[in-house]
């Protein structure tokens, strides 16, 4: 659905799992929901991106610019779901190719992405954002050291953003899902 919806919302990683979970049990009747994903989902808009790849970020960034630039809609969501999954194995012994992939499609994407979508909203309507986590971000996992990390990276930066934003009074609301 696109021009007429009331609500927007971008979900990272909506071609399959939870991500297309969300997607399908979004509480916002007849929103207009944007895969951000490499693999395209066939019932929804799509704009291809990788998260191991910052070359690609930009068409991300695009569409938030985009379609925030003159909405007129009640709200804007944009829930990050999406991983890098990578390879399993302990620091300093796996690809360090992979690792560094990993570094930077599970740590850096997150906190890029959300920061741009924080940039692109406006006042006048709801916006919202939602960083996925895990019980690897309170749990070490021998093997996932990226992943646990970056969970947790993800969660102290919406529990710092939070405070920023309700110090300037000003949206989106930030949360951990």
């Amino acid at each position: 659905m696109t021009g007429t919806a009331d609500s927007l919302v971008w979900i990272s990683g909506a071609t399959t799992g939870l991500g297309s979970g969300l997607a399908r049990t979004c509480p916002y009747q007849n929103a207009r929901i944007i895969n951000l994903s490499r693999s395209s989902h066939p019932d929804l808009e799509n704009v291809r991106f990788d998260l191991a790849d910052p070359g690609t970020w930009d068409a991300v960034r695009e569409s938030f610019a985009r379609e925030l630039s003159g909405f007129r809609g009640t709200r804007a969501i944009f829930v990050h779901n999406a991983f890098a999954s990578g390879t399993a194995g302990f620091a300093g012994e796996v690809d360090a190719g992979a690792y560094y992939r990993d570094v930077i499609g599970n740590a850096a994407a997150p906190l890029v992405l959300a920061d741009w979508f924080i940039r692109a909203v406006g006042a006048g309507y709801e916006s919202g954002l939602v960083l996925m986590s895990s019980a690897a971000a309170r749990m070490p996992f021998e093997g996932r050291s990226v992943y646990c990390a970056a969970k947790s990276a993800a969660e102290q930066w919406v529990r710092v953003v939070r405070r920023e934003r309700a110090r300037r009074g000003a949206g989106p609301w930030v949360e951990i899902g």
